[in-house]
């Protein structure tokens, strides 16, 4: 139930969406008949169009993003027993009708994966990552279209475990855990995004892992800078991947998934 909660949730408050439903009622607040709400609704318009141009012109979303990329630098322990990389955004149902694997986040996390698994030829090899979709229209796996990318990198898959039922990040901890049954004494290397790395520590720390970040797909130089750039898109884009996040740490604290709001 917290899944579709969650999606349903993201659907209203994430912040493009959210600004455009506060456009709306501003709009139809300023077409009523009463004096009262046309002010509302006029001020309601203005300040929405305040925060787009603010948004369009500084990078609000690299200061929201910075601090999760920043949170846990590349660790290497001097053993590594395995190495398990997080799935995010494979493409079903683009890959299924092109026919060939499609991912645009996770591929930047299958390069750091495939490096790993070179660097580190006796590791155990995992894959975790189903569908975060309420629901999908394509007969393939995420796994699947994982393991192809995997293997076109030259990863040798046919002595990888992948777990294909997992919905999130805190289902990624808990079923894989279920599979490999990792122990104190061993040494995971984990993979994801750099932005993604905080509530994924947390959550295979909870789960048991004794897991050291290995994060892939930086989006920011993790220094704060004011220099303005007109660019709504990308500022906007960025500020929704921060602001994900940050919701998921929040909530995964809340319900228990987590023991620390902020991982360190």
């Amino acid at each position: 139930m917290s899944f579709v909660i969650s999606k349903v949730f993201w659907v209203f408050f994430s912040p493009g969406n959210l600004l455009i439903l506060a456009l709306l009622l501003g709009v139809f607040l300023a077409a009523a008949k009463t004096k009262f709400w046309q002010n509302i609704g006029h001020h309601i318009c203005f300040y929405v169009a305040l925060l787009f141009f603010v948004i369009a012109v500084f990078p609000v979303g690299d200061w929201l993003l910075a601090p999760l990329e920043n949170r846990f630098p590349s660790t290497r322990p001097d053993r590594v027993d395995g190495i398990i990389v997080l799935g995010g955004d494979e493409k079903t149902q683009i890959s299924e009708k092109r026919g060939q694997p499609v991912a645009f986040d996770s591929a930047r996390r299958y390069i750091m994966f495939a490096t790993l698994a070179r660097e580190y030829p006796n590791a155990k090899l995992v894959f975790s990552g189903g569908s975060g979709l309420l629901a999908s229209e394509a007969k393939l796996k995420d796994a699947e279209v994982a393991k192809q990318a995997l293997k076109n990198l030259g990863v040798p898959v046919e002595r990888m475990i992948f777990e294909d039922t997992s919905r999130n990040t805190r289902e990624n901890a808990v079923k894989s855990a279920e599979m490999i049954k990792p122990t104190p004494q061993q040494n995971w290397l984990l993979v994801t995004s750099a932005w993604h790395m905080a509530r994924s520590m947390a959550c295979f720390r909870q789960a048991g892992w004794n897991v050291f970040a290995a994060p892939a797909g930086y989006q920011t130089t993790g220094e704060f800078s004011l220099k303005p750039q007109f660019n709504l898109e990308e500022h906007l884009q960025t500020m929704t991947r921060a602001l994900h996040e940050y919701y998921g740490l929040v909530a995964y604290r809340l319900l228990g998934y987590t023991g620390e709001l902020w991982p360190k």
